[in-house]
């Protein structure tokens, strides 16, 4: 009787635990990759990386997997902007025509998919003519809603097997704007990197991970107006001090000499 009720727990057990592995496997989310993005000078937004030139060997370079496939990725900013660039090669050498490669993007950290409510994407039309389409969409509810004015830019060209797609996104964007993540210098937020082969979202997504970007925080260059206030009214403080002090001596020799005189 008790060899029945320990098998009957341990058959509800596993049942258990697969349908919650499946249900994590179909909704959850995790973070593949932690990637810190370094300061370099802005690349060129042109879907080529430029090896010659070096525009991104400043930049932080990674290999993730969006699934089963491979990809490379370079993370990079200036005072301006974040710049990401996704390299991919399909091992069938076969590129659809209305090829994508998209960026979703969290509020947050949170892997949480109501958080995540922006999405830049680079949209093929005519891959073989390397013609796309840049677009910057708001998400509310899974439904994806053009913004009324495109925040960043983006870039994508096919070199043989090879498709290279880039990406231009604002750094301290207006707060008051609902449809975009307004990235924040020393922040952190979540990304999640998606391919697809046509233009319909989220159904068209085939493959996606998400990744954690680390933004650098802004080099102080300059001193704040507060700060240079502050440091010219110590110095004249100073100065100030010095010479009352100086003019204080002064009277006391003076006044020595009086004295030696009245001693005569």
């Amino acid at each position: 009787m008790k060899k029945r009720t320990f098998r009957a727990f341990l058959c509800i057990a596993i049942v258990l635990i697969t349908v919650n592995s499946i249900f994590f496997a179909l909704d959850g989310y995790g973070a593949s990759e932690e990637i810190d993005s370094k300061f370099g000078e802005s690349p060129e937004i042109d879907g080529v990386i430029d090896l010659l030139s070096g525009e991104w060997n400043k930049a932080t370079k990674t290999e993730i997997l969006l699934e089963d496939l491979p990809i490379k990725c370079w993370v990079m900013q200036n005072d301006n902007n974040l710049y990401i660039s996704v390299q991919l090669e399909l091992e069938s050498g076969y590129h659809n025509f209305t090829e994508f490669v998209g960026l979703i993007i969290s509020n947050n950290t949170s892997e949480n998919k109501e958080d995540f409510i922006d999405a830049k994407i680079i949209q093929f039309s005519n891959i073989s003519g390397d013609q796309f389409n840049y677009f910057d969409y708001h998400i509310n509810n899974s439904v994806f809603s053009i913004d009324t004015e495109n925040n960043g830019e983006g870039a994508a060209k096919i070199e043989g097997l090879t498709s290279n797609y880039e990406f231009s996104i604002p750094i301290k964007n207006d707060t008051n704007n609902n449809e975009d993540v307004a990235l924040a210098f020393g922040e952190s937020y979540a990304f999640n990197i998606t391919y697809g082969e046509t233009p319909s979202y989220p159904n068209g997504i085939k493959k996606s991970a998400i990744v954690l970007i680390n933004l650098e925080s802004l080099p102080s260059s300059a001193l704040p107006l507060s700060g240079v206030f502050l440091n010219v009214l110590c110095i004249v403080i100073f100065s100030v001090i010095v010479i009352l002090y100086g003019f204080y001596i002064y009277k006391i020799f003076k006044l020595k000499e009086r004295i030696q005189k009245l001693k005569r």
